[in-house]
């Protein structure tokens, strides 16, 4: 596992920090001494600890023009924003283009030579040794939540068309439910296509933030999606 505590000290944007995933890579940033700036958008609704480092500015990622000046005083980004907190009841009225536009605004408003964009990605659009997609298997996921699965897809096919440096890391479908300390479990990063005991692995927040920093500070992944699973696996 990359050590990302050396003596480079980074300012990063986290669009959705205050989300379960945005929450964990902007306390390990800051754990780590950089500087986090930190956009959600309602910042009354949402308990950031105070840290040194640390801003809080109010946003919202589909909407970056207003923002275009704190983009461009930021080394990188990391795109965690989610338009859910939960699975909704209905996807009635859900824009498939959701990430996309996201991407664009990103792309239009982030005005600086290099711009590293680390985002969090979706196990259902992961391609299987099978052949197959994740999504496509009601087995390992539901498909009344295809079009969710759908707007990540978007995502990618959006991502294609910038000159933004960035990178998906995909966590496992088991994310967020393994709690070992990051120093008894490392991690590693696969391309496409991945076997089923690798998408449905566990991995925990914790360590997963350690992986988007690494692609922050140290870029081993240009312009495509990996998966991220945990080296137990």
């Amino acid at each position: 596992m990359p050590d990302t505590s050396g003596n480079t000290r980074h300012h990063v944007a986290v669009l959705g920090a205050a989300g379960r995933v945005g929450r964990a890579i902007t306390t390990a940033l800051l754990g780590d001494g950089h500087t986090v700036t930190a956009v959600v958008r309602d910042p009354a609704r949402y308990d950031l600890p105070p840290a040194p480092g640390l801003r809080i500015v109010q946003g919202d990622a589909r909407h970056l023009r207003p923002l275009s000046a704190v983009l461009r005083a930021v080394d990188s980004a990391v795109l965690a924003v989610t338009p859910f907190t939960a699975p909704p009841e209905s996807f009635d009225g859900f824009d498939l283009d959701y990430y996309a536009k996201i991407v664009t605004e990103i792309d239009h408003n982030w005005h600086r030579p290099r711009r590293r964009l680390v985002a969090v990605g979706l196990t259902a659009t992961l391609m299987l040794d099978s052949g197959a997609i994740v999504m496509d298997d009601p087995a390992l996921f539901p498909p009344r939540l295809r079009p969710f699965a759908e707007a990540h897809t978007r995502e990618l096919a959006a991502l294609n068309t910038t000159s933004l440096g960035w990178a998906i890391l995909t966590p496992p479908a088991g994310f967020g439910t393994r709690y070992e300390p990051e120093t008894e479990l490392g991690y590693h990063l696969i391309a496409e296509p991945v076997t089923q005991r690798q998408a449905t692995a566990q991995l925990s927040h914790t360590l997963y933030a350690r992986a988007v920093i690494a692609e922050l500070i140290n870029p081993t992944v240009h312009n495509k999606r990996v998966a991220v699973i945990p080296n137990a696996t």
